[in-house]
């Protein structure tokens, strides 16, 4: 802070580097501000006196302003104050006479350069009272309210005083009692007096003091005028008739008063039989009428009148005149409750009444009746206390000091109903089912019910579960109604097995539902059986013919009771020794594991569990499939021994029988005179060598041999011990090797059966079927060697393989049986419950391998289609689940290793339980002068429950649409009322029952208007009527004339309309009519020949398929599980390949709309992968949704599978899928790739080629690969395709040179691939065909040229181009059943 002493110069100076120096100079001023000396005002000032108040500035630097203010203003001139400057630091005020003006806050404001300063000092002046309202002199009326206005003014604030004279003089004042009753006082000093009197009048002082001056003070005076007012209380006046009646009145007010008589407005005058006396004064009159021997006609009102000059008053007095009473009339009964009715009537002269009342049955008044006093003067009464709904009788009669009345009529009443008090009595709970409870109870106590019952509602909840309860309406049943011995009962359907329930039942009438049954009862649903299979079931083999089964139990959501255990099929697939019965192993067990012996060894064995307790069983899990291990092999047959020189053996023979596994080779002992027994082993490292030549034997030695088989599971059993001699022989005799055996061939696939034969000279071979030699042909192949090659097996057969030589003639026989899916088996009904069906299924042929199981397809009239399981060898099988009444469509197919059957007929059923019934209208509806009341649950229920209804209001003018009142009223529902509807019409009210089962709608031609006038048109105000297009028709109306008529020409329009539709789907599918099956011409002669046909315009029409592993789309995709490409409708074509190019198929599917909406879906019954390893087996699952576009290749020389089969359809017959070799080689390799490969769940099926290294192994019992053998041999697949055509392969090989022509002279298609780049060659020759037309020539082209590209470029040039007209024509023959899939080959 600065002081005086830092006054003065200041320099700052600056010097650099280099001695430059620079400086500025300030002066520095120290100012001091002003402070004021403190002053105030003497105290006690009063009005009239002198004062002074003096601003002195102590100290600031000069010059200082000093300026004076009052309340923060600055001090205006006043004349009463003087302002003195004595000098330039003091100015003084003075104030020469204090008024009251003066008082305030005065200021002294000192100011100078430095700063501004004040001091504030109060002046309070006291001033005596002064009026600021001055009292005044009042009057007022009697029962005002009076203010005497009095307030003042002064300091300190005056304190007011009220006071008043006792007498009628101004003295002797006496202060008021304020006691805020008669008197109180406002906040301004005001005397309030609240309804004043004559005595409030008189002399008041009103008194202001406050201790300076002198208190001032003013007397008033309040004057109170009384009005004229009849003190008197008016009334009834009774007398007996011929006596005096006397009325006294009297009244009181200022005078002059006047108190006069009158009677109807007109004064009484007097007579001799009236007087009137009066008297009294000085403010009070009393007037008193006098009627001598009065009679009736002198009853009546008489006023007594008070006048003066500040009002006028009155009193009516009623003078009765009595006499011996009369009967009550008039008498209205009103406002009828449930426990209460209001009586009125009327008297012609006042009397106490006595009601009396009694129930409406024949009653004694005198025993029954129950009176009620009434006052006389009364003229209604409510009674209480009353029963509901309970009909009364009640009369009045009037009685006096003279007597008592004659009862008056009688008049009857009901009362209203009410809600029962009481629950229905002996409520019990069983068990109906799984899903159902049956109820049973007794009506409540009838004086509990308070009306006529109408129905009860069964409320029922799951107990510990937190939820409302549900609610059921239902109709008395039981007669006559609300009788406590009649049992009511009602079955609760569609509830959860082994669940409880707490059930109660209530009882309602027409004003509403009663108390719920107490204690709620607790029941529970039976057990159901488990309504899931086990999980997780797995198996293995397990010893010799056995196989271990182990799984999981059933989620719990699924099993409704305790599993008391398991079930296990196990179904070989394929017979066993050639037993065309199919065969189940069926096991039972307790536990989570289980063997299952004594089954075949070495066979594919398909696997279900279910679970099954006291109820029935659970559905089967999907097959999984597992091997059973090999066996002890036994005795090889047909062992022979021939001798072939001096120092040579032959022996032969064949596997043993039953197959019991894979032999993995034989063993040859032979045994010279007393020597060991040497071995020699036969068809090791895979080979199926049957035969072995033993050398080096010695010339005229016996020579004892015997054979054996191995496999797995070690040696078999010793064949019979042959005996030769080795002798030198130029010749002998031929013989048929190769181990004739059964083949199970799938329906058009192909086999190769072995044969060699061996004798000297070298022997011919031939074959033979049924005695007829075979040759080559396009079924049969005659291979190198003498084995027969079989394209397409079509029927089972025996095959005869002949060697003759000159010495002999010896065969081997080949049976080759065809196996194909089942023959659609037949589905009949047993019968039906409520959600259930229960089926009989009778099975047709198996198609050669055992059935594995059976699959039941339906679905509700407009659902999707759901499929149910069912075991292989059942004949019932029970779907469970259906709602109540519903049609529904079924049909069954069996399934096996080559397949699934064609669909069963169709059958159409439903479950038990009709759509609701018609209701009986005098029940369903009730009308009265307000509304209509719906009773829709005494709607009939025909088996199945009613879930809901719907109510309409419509009009008899047809262009007037339905209006929906309410769309979905519920179960719990009792009684539904239409109060909108007016009185001046009639109308209509559709009213539609739901439920499962179907709907039942009835119409009602409906009125209130008779109930509201009373008119009697003669008709009821309930009318059924048939609707019948536009207008209504009633019931009463119709007349069956009309009505044959309407029906007739409706059904002749029905059949019109079919008719147009059969012609029109005939037209659209020209090249064959609906419903026409394909194996029509047995064997595929039908398919050869649409196909043939198809040929000649090089276009074909397979059916949609799935992609084969062996084809190149499957190879690219087999990872991947995403649903196929689908399009729908889609056109079908395919090309062939010329000589010497790989082939390829390119086909694109092609569906009408219909083929896509009407065929049935069928789901892949695998839910999961299988490894390859326990004998996977697929199946052909029927698809009506799957379409497929689909590039294939084969090579000339390993040609892989290429199975296009068509799908099971109704009236469709899918090509069968191969069998799976049983040979472990083959199953082993796909056990490597099935680890590679996604296993997630997706649909697949088994294969039987292989690959790589074991592609030379082949699937017969002849030779290879054995340095014995004579002939080596080169692997055949079994293919599922139609036999090769000669015709189509040169109409083939034709196209191959046409177009080798028009694209480069001379060069083949090959050296044009090798001269440019196939994806640039495909782009080229993509753009050289442009806007041209689309040819078979030009798929043969580029399909020969360009397999990688012609997937992707070609098929979005298809999409642009037109088809040739051929083309056109051919593609659109597509009928409901879709032609299977032609493949040319060579």
């Amino acid at each position: 802070m600065a002081a005086r002493g830092d006054i003065g110069r200041y320099s700052c100076l600056v010097t650099g580097r280099q001695g430059q120096t620079a400086a500025s100079h300030t002066f520095l001023h120290v100012l001091k501000p002003p402070k004021i000396e403190p002053f105030s005002f003497r105290s006690h000032l009063e009005e009239g006196e002198r004062t002074q108040l003096t601003c002195m500035i102590n100290s600031g630097d000069l010059p200082i302003t000093l300026n004076w203010l009052k309340d923060g203003r600055h001090l205006q001139h006043d004349p009463g104050i003087d302002i003195k400057q004595l000098s330039d630091y003091s100015r003084t005020l003075l104030f020469k006479k204090l008024k009251e003006h003066h008082s305030g806050s005065y200021t002294c404001e000192a100011a100078n350069a430095a700063a501004t300063t004040n001091h504030t000092a109060t002046l309070m002046v006291k001033v005596s009272p002064r009026w600021v309202v001055e009292p005044g002199s009042t009057t007022a009326l009697v029962g005002s309210t009076v203010v005497l206005d009095c307030s003042a003014r002064g300091y300190p604030q005056p304190e007011l005083t009220w006071m008043k004279a006792p007498g009628d003089s101004a003295q002797d004042f006496q202060a008021v009692v304020l006691d805020n009753v008669r008197a109180s006082q406002a906040a301004n000093g005001s005397l309030v007096l609240p309804s004043v009197s004559t005595s409030s009048a008189g002399w008041f002082l009103c008194r202001a003091a406050n201790n300076i001056g002198t208190p001032i003070s003013k007397v008033v005076q309040l004057t109170v005028h009384a009005p004229a007012r009849v003190v008197t209380e008016g009334g009834p006046v009774t007398g007996h008739a011929g006596q005096t009646v006397t009325v006294d009145c009297e009244a009181t007010g200022d005078d002059p008063l006047t108190l006069t008589w009158q009677r109807y407005h007109a004064p009484v005058s007097q007579g001799h039989r009236t007087s009137i006396r009066e008297s009294g004064g000085g403010g009070s009159v009393r007037v008193v009428l006098e009627i001598r021997s009065v009679t009736a006609g002198d009853a009546g009102p008489y006023t007594c009148h008070a006048t003066n000059r500040h009002g006028e008053h009155s009193q009516v007095f009623t003078i009765v005149v009595i006499e011996p009473p009369t009967a009550p009339s008039g008498v209205v009964v009103s406002e009828v409750g449930s426990r209460s009715a209001r009586l009125s009537w009327s008297l012609p002269q006042p009397a106490a009444i006595t009601i009396q009342y009694r129930a409406a049955a024949k009653e004694s008044w005198t025993s029954h009746g129950r009176n009620v006093s009434v006052g006389q003067w009364a003229s209604w009464h409510v009674l209480t206390g009353l029963t509901p709904y309970h009909a009364y009788a009640v009369r009045l009669m009037a009685h006096n000091d003279l007597g008592v009345s004659q009862p008056s009529s009688v008049h009857f009443f009901t009362t209203l109903e009410e809600a029962p008090s009481g629950a229905p009595q002996d409520v019990r709970v069983a068990t109906g089912g799984p899903r159902s409870l049956l109820v049973t109870w007794h009506a409540p106590v009838p004086r509990l019910t308070h009306g006529p019952l109408r129905g009860y509602t069964i409320a029922l909840r799951r107990q510990n579960l937190q939820g409302h309860l549900v609610y059921i309406t239902r109709p008395i049943t039981a007669l006559p109604a609300g009788d406590t011995e009649a049992l009511e009962q009602y079955e609760v359907r569609g509830l959860t097995p082994a669940t409880l329930y707490e059930v109660a039942v209530r009882a309602f009438t027409r004003a509403g539902p009663g108390p719920l049954s107490s204690p709620r009862i607790v029941h529970s649903t039976s057990h159901d059986a488990p309504s899931c299979p086990p999980v997780g079931v797995s198996c293995r083999g397990s010893g010799r013919g056995g196989v271990r089964v182990w799984w999981s139990p059933p989620p719990t959501h699924c099993a409704h009771a305790p599993v008391t255990g398991y079930t296990i099929l196990a179904t070989p697939t394929k017979h066993v020794q050639q037993d065309t019965s199919s065969s189940t192993w069926m096991v039972n067990t307790t536990n989570l594991e289980k063997n299952v012996d004594g089954l075949p060894p070495a066979t594919n064995i398909s696997v279900r569990v279910k679970a099954f307790n006291d109820m029935g069983f659970s559905s089967p899990n999907h097959p999984i499939f597992c091997v059973t291990e090999d066996d002890v092999p036994g005795p090889p047959r047909r062992v022979r021994v021939v001798v072939t020189g001096s120092t040579t053996l032959l022996v032969t023979w064949s596997p043993p029988q039953p197959h019991s596994g894979t032999i993995l080779h034989y063993t040859l002992y032979s045994a010279r005179d007393d020597q060991a027994a040497s071995r020699d082993v036969v068809g090791a490292g895979g080979s199926e060598a049957t035969w072995r030549e033993l050398s080096g034997l010695t010339l005229a030695s016996r020579v004892q041999v015997w054979v054996t088989a191995t496999t797995v599971a070690g040696e078999g059993s010793q064949s019979p011990r042959l005996t030769a001699l080795p002798t030198p022989t130029p010749t002998h005799a031929p013989f048929a090797v190769g181990g004739g055996r059964s083949w199970w061939v799938g329906a058009g696939s192909g086999v190769t059966l072995g044969c060699r034969g061996l004798g000297s000279p070298s022997p011919t071979l031939s074959w033979t079927k049924a005695s007829a030699t075979i040759t080559n042909s396009q079924l049969t192949q005659l291979l190198p060697g003498g084995d027969l090659h079989l394209t397409a097996v079509r029927e089972t057969s025996n095959y005869t393989c002949w060697v003759r030589n000159k010495v002999g003639v010896d065969s081997l026989t080949h049976q080759v049986v065809v196996v194909t899916p089942p023959s659609p088996p037949t589905l009949a009904l047993a019968h039906a419950t409520h959600h259930a069906l229960n089926l009989t299924i009778t099975p047709a042929s198996d198609g050669g391998a055992p059935i594995l199981g059976y699959t039941v397809h339906h679905r509700q009239r407009a659902g999707e289609w759901v499929e149910t399981s069912a075991d292989p060898g059942v004949r019932t099988v029970m779907v469970r689940g259906l709602p109540c009444g519903a049609p529904h469509h079924l049909y069954l197919t069996a399934w096996n290793t080559h397949g699934t059957s064609t669909p069963s007929p169709v059958l159409l059923t439903n479950t038990l339980g009709s759509p609701p019934g018609r209701p009986d209208p005098a029940k369903l509806v009730e009308v009265n002068s307000t509304c209509v009341t719906l009773r829709l649950y005494v709607w009939p229920e025909l088996g199945c429950p009613v879930t809901h209804w719907k109510v309409e209001r419509g009009s008899e003018d047809a262009e007037v649409a339905w209006t929906s009142l309410y769309a979905h009223v519920t179960r719990d529902t009792t009684d539904l009322g239409l109060c909108d509807l007016t009185s001046t019409s009639w109308h209509l009210l559709r009213i539609t029952a739901g439920s499962t089962a179907g709907d039942t709608s009835v119409v009602y031609r409906v009125t209130i208007r008779g109930h509201i006038d009373g008119e009697a048109t003669g008709q009821p105000p309930v009318q059924e009527v048939v609707m019948m297009g536009s207008p209504v028709v009633m019931t009463e109306w119709l007349d069956a004339h009309v009505v044959a008529g309407v029906v007739s020409a409706i059904l002749l329009a029905a059949a019109l309309i079919i008719c147009v539709c059969v012609a029109v789907r005939r037209r659209r599918y020209g090249g064959y009519s609906a419903g026409e099956s394909l194996d029509n011409k047995g064997g595929g002669e039908e398919d050869n020949a649409r196909n043939s046909e198809l040929t000649r315009a090089h276009l074909y029409s397979p059916a949609p398929t799935k992609k084969p592993r062996g084809s190149l789309a499957s190879l690219k995709t087999q990872g991947d599980t995403s649903d196929p490409y689908e399009i729908c409708p889609y056109a079908t074509f395919s090309v062939g390949s010329s000589e010497g190019t790989l082939e390829y198929g390119l086909s694109l599917h092609a569906m009408t709309p219909r083929d896509c909406l009407e065929q049935p879906v069928h789901s892949d019954r695998h839910g999961q992968q299988q490894s390859a390893t326990y004998g996977q087996v697929g199946r052909q699952r029927a698809q009506s949704h799957y379409k497929e576009t689909e590039i294939a290749y084969i090579s000339n020389r390993n040609r892989g599978e290429y199975g296009s089969r068509p799908k099971s359809l109704p009236g469709g017959q899918p090509t069968p899928a191969p069998l799976p070799g049983d040979a472990s080689e083959q199953t082993a390799a796909w056990t490597d790739e099935a680890e590679r490969k996604d296993t997630r769940s997706r649909p697949h099926r088994s294969r039987s080629c292989t690959r790589g290294t074991e592609a030379t192994q082949r699937d017969s019992s002849t030779e290879s690969n054995d340095a014995s053998s004579p002939v080596q041999q080169r692997q055949h697949y079994q293919h599922p395709q139609m036999p090769p055509q000669p015709h189509l392969q040169h109409h083939a090989q034709q196209l191959g040179s046409q177009h080798t022509h028009q694209l480069g002279g001379s060069q083949h298609p090959q050296q044009l691939a090798s001269q440019h780049p196939p994806p640039q060659l495909a782009s080229q020759h993509i753009q050289q065909l442009g806007s041209q037309q689309l040819t078979p020539q030009h798929l043969q082209q580029l399909n020969s040229q360009h397999p990688q590209q012609l997937a992707s470029q070609h098929m979005q040039q298809l999409g642009s181009q037109q088809m040739a007209p051929q083309q056109q024509a051919t593609a659109g023959r597509v009928g409901p059943h879709p032609l299977p899939p032609v493949r040319l080959a060579r």
